[in-house]
């Protein structure tokens, strides 16, 4: 196929389940494998949930970097297969940004409930989700790899894996969630469950019942949660202490 049988070639508006599979492999294979073997390692008892969350600046940039990568090679599969990125709305407006810092608010409260269910207050306290560098000693690199892994993780999640005809949404959903929580494990499986599961399926609702589609107030929910943690009284109490 020429340059221009390719150009001419008609985009397609829906991904097919191989795509789902491809895509799913290039951006989270690295992400589940370490997090699988953080957690081995978790229940083994040669290391904790508290030396899990701990990211230093360098951890942050690296992890930056690979997601940049990443994310490319699955935009330049997606165009390669002629993917019609119009399908996705993309729109920075103040009221986005607004309706992202109440989502995040919402699930931290959500969070935080579903803590004191499952597991002491303690363990609130002590799960800052992935980056608790906002309230240490640096914050650019947290705030760096927050934002990017926020656009990362929900165009992977509302983005592509909804991109499917509707039939095949029965499958996507439960499988998207699998993926969620696989790479959260290395948090603990309740907080890998947390997150995978009730995070996952209040962004579902909220971005299915949601009439514009756009994707940024759950880019903006998500990057607040890995900036700051998705709990309040995790950041009440860091405020606190600072």
């Amino acid at each position: 196929m020429n340059l221009l049988d390719f150009k001419n070639r008609e985009k397609i508006g829906y991904l097919e389940w191989y795509d789902i599979i491809i895509i799913t492999l290039i951006l989270w294979t690295v992400g589940i494998v370490s997090s699988t073997q953080a957690y081995i390692a978790l229940i083994h008892g040669e290391t904790s949930i508290a030396e899990n969350l701990i990211f230093t600046t360098s951890d942050n940039y690296i992890i930056f970097a690979m997601q940049a990568v990443l994310l490319l090679a699955v935009l330049i599969y997606l165009y390669l297969r002629r993917f019609d990125f119009k399908i996705w709305t993309i729109q920075f407006k103040l009221k986005d940004i607004v309706y992202g810092v109440f989502i995040f608010i919402v699930a931290a409260l959500m969070l935080d409930i579903y803590f004191i269910i499952t597991g002491p207050l303690e363990s609130i306290l002590l799960f800052p989700g992935p980056i608790g560098g906002f309230f240490a000693n640096e914050t650019v690199s947290s705030v760096i790899y927050g934002a990017l892994n926020g656009v990362y993780e929900e165009l992977y999640f509302l983005g592509i894996c909804l991109s499917v005809r509707k039939e095949n949404l029965k499958w996507v959903l439960p499988f998207s969630l699998v993926v969620r929580t696989s790479f959260h494990t290395y948090q603990g499986m309740i907080s890998a469950l947390g997150i995978g599961i009730l995070f996952g399926l209040f962004l579902y609702f909220l971005y299915t019942k949601s009439k514009s589609k756009n994707l940024v107030p759950f880019f903006v929910a998500h990057a607040l949660g890995d900036v700051f943690g998705v709990g309040l009284f995790y950041i009440v109490s860091r405020i606190i202490e600072v």
